[in-house]
């Protein structure tokens, strides 16, 4: 004897998976009750239905007409009932987003990240003036700071003096010996150990180790 079975790669592609099989099964029988009394009953047993399987819908804004908008959506905005909502239209549903636009100008120094080369640009257009300089200096050591912290490279003035000037189109010409750059002290970091079951266990004692052998 043969067994058929039906498998959902050989069934009609769900409009939305969320609600399931059945939902999607309901709404196609309800398209075929002429009676339209019984079609809007049975259209709000469903809407009731969908909150049940996702009660945390009701904590969205409107989401009676959003449910409703799905049965429409469900039924490929053929089903005829008496909705409280206005219907949902193809073309407003179906519109795809406008594209984000992107900014064009090329990063010199991507690890930097476009934030601090504008913040040169900056700094080149102001006056010449103790706050200049306070911000010419925080910029160099965040770019000390950043470097050791993600690359772990320790820039010399040198470099640092050298990128602003990049960064700042040439503006900016800095006397290395002149920077006041604030380094920050790295925090130690806790060594990881990888155990049997794949736990990995912070330890916050060096001598974590050395206990654990005198336990032996």
């Amino acid at each position: 004897m043969n067994t058929l079975f039906d498998y959902n790669t050989q069934l009609e592609p769900m409009v939305i998976s969320e609600y399931g099989r059945s939902v999607q099964n309901m709404v196609d029988h309800l398209m075929t009750i002429e009676d339209r009394e019984k079609r809007n009953r049975m259209a709000r047993t469903i809407v009731q239905v969908m909150i049940n399987l996702n009660p945390l819908v009701k904590d969205l804004d409107n989401y009676k007409n959003k449910l409703w908008d799905h049965l429409i959506i469900l039924s490929d905005y053929k089903l005829d009932v008496d909705s409280p909502y206005p219907r949902p239209k193809r073309e407003v549903i179906d519109q795809k987003p406008e594209r984000v636009p992107y900014k064009d100008t090329l990063i010199k120094f991507r690890f930097y990240g476009r934030n601090l080369q504008q913040m040169c640009e900056q700094a080149a257009d102001m006056e010449e003036s103790v706050v200049k300089k306070a911000f010419i200096n925080y910029i160099a050591s965040f770019m000390v700071n950043s470097s050791r912290n993600w690359n772990d490279e320790n820039l010399t003035p040198d470099v640092v003096a050298e990128h602003i000037k990049i960064l700042s189109k040439n503006k900016l010409i800095i006397n290395p010996e002149e920077l006041d750059i604030h380094v920050e002290a790295r925090m130690p970091r806790k060594p990881i150990v990888v155990t049997n079951a794949g736990i990995r266990t912070n330890f916050k004692n060096k001598n974590f180790k050395n206990k654990n052998r005198n336990r032996r």
